[in-house]
């Protein structure tokens, strides 16, 4: 098959995967699910060969039970039959799984195709590729490795990492898997940009005031704290994930897909490497919050048995890029990422300037193109529209695309299978090059290297809030306006009785809030989109104190005030209590 991207070609010649790490999650939650998914699709070959690989000894119908709990009846029937499993310890191990790939590709008849998932740990790139290229390498068809990340912690670390794997293979042969260039809206980014010509000739500092990637999770490290104590917010999340969508976004348009990656690259030399200066650091601590209006406890960061007592790791970074070329001098990107915050999302927010002279000067709001990545995949545009009636005052309304409404009954399919499939097809567009990762390390390098020499302290926030003391003045400071979430409302309006007394009567009917009403107070603070399942049962959660479907105005009052976190003198974490220089803001007191 060589390079070829023929589908049909796929579907007939011989394709083996070879998957290091098979006993771990990554394997158990995105791989078998993902090589299940493909067959089931036929978008692979139906007698593909899979070889699961450890350093234990195993059964392979052991090793499936464990790992195939997240596959389908039918997936699991075919992907079954065509696994086996070998020992990757030594020479010898290698060797037989070399001799167990021949022997397929003899009785199958056609090149030897050869994928190899590397699901571990950087310090075993080097000896496994040499392993690999030295006793499993195809005589006649491909030999491909797709590597996962962290591709190292800085600039000199990733540099030791490329060479391990350069010396054994070429950059052709070499996929790293960025999973997020695989999500579905991601991969819209280029159609929206330059497959509309209403939005490519206002692509740039004459009409863009200022552009938000923003990443938040509502969950702590669910039992990852050791190994994100490591690494922090910016190495897991920022410098890869929330870079790769910055740069789809502020790339030039590539002669063709095939070159995108070399749009990429030239962006990103244009990214000017981040100071200190530029950047905001968290990291949550225990709150209580309502939950039905009982107060429950969330445990802060350093209450992780795996995390150190004294760590200072953020959780939360906010931190502002500037892209020094013609296209986006002086527009400020602001990027930032939190776990344990409010909500879970992941969106692009591109504000642009407002009319400089306005027919309409009432309301002249800034038209803003948001771009949800997760949940509630979307990508909507808000505008100004004349309100019906006799006035001639606009308001902002939303034209909206749903993907859950205009693709209805589509398969998006998982990231991984994405990456597994172009893979197999030759096509690296959805990966990440070394030149990339060379100039992603150089902006963020000189940054990280300060953050873990000088240690410094990071704003605290109490779990469930929408960032740490001052994020929302530092995003105003460097030129992006923040909206308020619900959640944000309330924690910082929980004492004005008349703010919420007035909320309260705008959306109730009969002396309390009902469904239809609270989708439309929720919708409010989502650009007036319709809320989500999750949206409105977090809302719930909030203020129906006694379950019952409906908030009444005390069940309000009540929910409100819960938002508002207890101060620093009524804290009782171990964790916590002896933190010097510890004071809680205003809003907080």
């Amino acid at each position: 098959m060589g390079d070829s991207k023929d589908g049909n070609k796929l579907l007939t010649e011989p394709l083996t995967y070879v998957l290091f790490g098979s006993t771990g999650d990554l394997a158990r939650k995105k791989l078998f699910p993902a090589l299940g998914a493909l067959m089931v699709n036929e978008l692979i070959p139906k007698d593909v060969k899979v070889i699961c690989c450890s350093r234990k000894d195993l059964k392979m119908e052991e090793l499936f039970e464990k790992q195939a709990v997240n596959l389908s009846d039918e997936a699991k029937k075919l992907l079954l039959p065509r696994c086996s499993f070998f020992k990757n310890k030594e020479a010898g191990d290698y060797k037989k799984i070399n001799e167990d790939i021949e022997a397929y590709v003899k009785e199958k008849g056609g090149p030897d195709n050869r994928i190899f998932f590397f699901s571990l740990p950087p310090f075993a790139y080097e000896s496994t590729s040499e392993l690999v290229k030295s006793h499993c390498y195809s005589k006649s068809g491909f030999t491909r490795l797709i590597l996962e990340k962290p591709f190292g912690k800085d600039s000199e670390s990733f540099e030791k990492l490329a060479k391990a794997t350069g010396k054994f293979f070429s950059e052709k042969e070499l996929y790293r898997i960025d999973h997020y260039l695989g999500k579905e809206v991601v991969l819209s980014l280029p159609s929206i940009r330059f497959g509309n010509q209403i939005f490519e000739p206002l692509w740039n500092r004459n009409y863009i005031e200022s552009v938000h990637i923003e990443w938040k999770e509502d969950l702590n490290t669910m039992g990852r704290g050791g190994y994100f104590d490591k690494y922090g917010i910016i190495r897991d999340i920022m410098q890869n994930h929330l870079l790769q969508v910055l740069v789809l976004i502020g790339m030039e348009k590539p002669k063709s897909m095939s070159e995108i990656s070399e749009a990429k690259l030239a962006l990103l030399k244009s990214v000017k490497t981040i100071e200190m200066k530029d950047v905001l650091l968290g990291q949550f601590i225990a709150k209580k919050y309502c939950h039905y209006c009982k107060e429950t406890e969330n445990p802060g960061y350093r209450e992780d048995p795996t995390v150190p007592n004294d760590s200072k790791v953020p959780t939360y970074a906010m931190l502002k890029l500037c892209i020094d070329n013609e296209r986006w001098k002086g527009v400020p990107f602001l990027m930032s990422a939190g776990k344990a915050l409010d909500e879970r999302k992941c969106e692009v927010r591109i504000r642009f300037k407002p009319d400089s002279n306005p027919l309409f000067k009432e309301s002249n709001r800034s038209n803003e193109l948001v771009i949800r990545i997760q949940p509630d995949e979307s990508v909507y545009f808000v505008v100004n529209i004349k309100k019906p009636g006799l006035s001639q005052s606009a308001v902002p309304k939303v034209l909206d695309l749903s993907y859950s409404q205009q693709f209805r009954g589509s398969s998006t399919g998982d990231a991984y299978e994405r990456m597994l499939l172009n893979c197999a097809k030759g096509e690296q567009a959805l990966f990440v090059t070394t030149g990339e990762l060379i100039e992603a390390w150089r902006i963020f390098t000189p940054l990280l290297h300060t953050i873990d020499s000088k240690k410094p302290e990071p704003v605290y926030y109490p779990f469930g809030d929408g960032g740490p003391k001052g994020y929302r003045e530092f995003a105003a400071k460097n030129g992006v306006k923040l909206k308020e979430t619900w959640q944000e409302f309330f924690l910082l309006h929980a004492h004005e009785q008349k703010l919420l007394s007035d909320l309260f009567e705008k959306h109730s009917h009969e002396g309390s809030l009902k469904m239809t009403d609270i989708k439309a107070l929720v919708s409010e603070f989502y650009d007036g989109r319709e809320p989500t399942g999750q949206m409105l049962e977090s809302f719930m959660k909030a203020f129906d104190e006694n379950n019952d479907g409906k908030v009444s105005w005390e069940e309000f009052s009540r929910g409100a005030h819960l938002f508002v976190p207890w101060t620093a003198t009524t804290r009782t974490s171990s964790t916590l209590e002896d933190l010097s220089g510890f004071s809680v803001g205003p809003e907080y007191e």
